[in-house]
Formats: C-alpha cells, structure tokens, sequence
C-alpha cells in the first residue's frame, strides 16, 4: 500500500494559511481510504483520515480551527 495525493490546498484561520494534502490509500480489499495532513508549522503535522474525501473536509472543518487555538495556549501559557 502506498498513497497517492490527489488534492492540496490551504486554509486560512486567524489570517494565517496551513497548506493541506490530501491522499488516497487503496486498501488491500480495494477500498480506498482517504488522509489529510495539515501543516501548522514545519515540525507541527496533524493527520485525519476518513472513508470519504467529503466525510474529511467535514473533519477538517471541525478540527483544524479547534488545533489552531489549541496551539496558540500551549505557545503563551494560558489556561482557559
């Protein structure tokens, strides 16, 4: 198995853009399988999978805003 990008885009949060790629795996049944990997920082990577391309933009959508956020009061110490 190995992956195949099939899409790369970016998305802007707080003015800030995180490059996105998307990948498809084909499972050794032939299902494919679907990943993203957002990049908040060169050493920072969050990776999503799903069973659709659709299913996980939808995640993305929910998740990377909430990770940005995350980051940044992990960055200046403050407790929520």
């Amino acid at each position: 198995m190995f992956q195949k990008l099939i899409k790369k885009t970016n998305l802007n949060i707080e003015e800030r853009t995180f490059s996105v790629c998307y990948y498809e795996t084909r499972k050794i049944n032939g299902a494919s399988r679907y990943s993203a990997e957002v990049v908040f920082h060169p050493r920072d990577r969050m990776i999503l999978d799903a069973d659709s391309v659709n299913a996980l933009e939808a995640k993305l959508a929910r998740l990377v805003r909430a990770s940005f956020y995350s980051r940044m009061l992990v960055a200046t110490g403050t407790s929520v």
